[in-house]
């Protein structure tokens, strides 16, 4: 018997911005999986469409990062430094941010579940509307700011 190894049917596809970056024409299409590394100083702003499929960040050092779009699943690996991720018009299914460092701010647009938010030092995450929130830790002056619509 051969056995034959086979491409995932959605390879991920890789935007990596190392260094001293200033983008504002990121688009981040519905090709299958996205992942976005910034590693540095940076200004990155964009538009996202991957209503089908997931988009993966982790981010290190400091600066802005601006998303507006529709994802299916956001999952935010790794957030350190001073980071303002604003994603507050990006529209997404489920939500994972699995560890946000330091000094990091997110900003969460329209969601339907967030299954996890892990905070350490001064972190904080802000959210609108009302999401279902499944799991959190907070360490340190870490902070969840949520705001609901009457």
């Amino acid at each position: 018997m051969v056995k034959t190894l086979l491409p995932p049917l959605s390879a991920s596809r890789l935007f990596e911005f190392i260094g001293d970056h200033k983008d504002d024409s990121i688009v981040i299409g519905n090709y299958g999986d996205a992942k976005l590394v910034a590693k540095g100083r940076f200004e990155l702003s964009g538009l996202v469409f991957c209503s089908k499929n997931n988009l993966e960040i982790s981010i290190d050092g400091t600066g802005t990062i601006s998303l507006r779009g529709v994802c299916k699943k956001l999952i935010i690996r790794g957030i350190r430094g001073k980071v303002t991720l604003d994603l507050s018009q990006l529209t997404a299914k489920f939500v994972w941010c699995e560890s946000v460092k330091d000094e990091a701010q997110i900003k969460l647009g329209p969601t339907k579940i967030i299954e996890l938010i892990s905070l350490d030092n001064e972190a904080s995450v802000h959210y609108e509307g009302k999401p279902v929130l499944m799991n959190y830790a907070l360490r340190g002056n870490s902070k969840i700011h949520g705001h609901r619509e009457n």
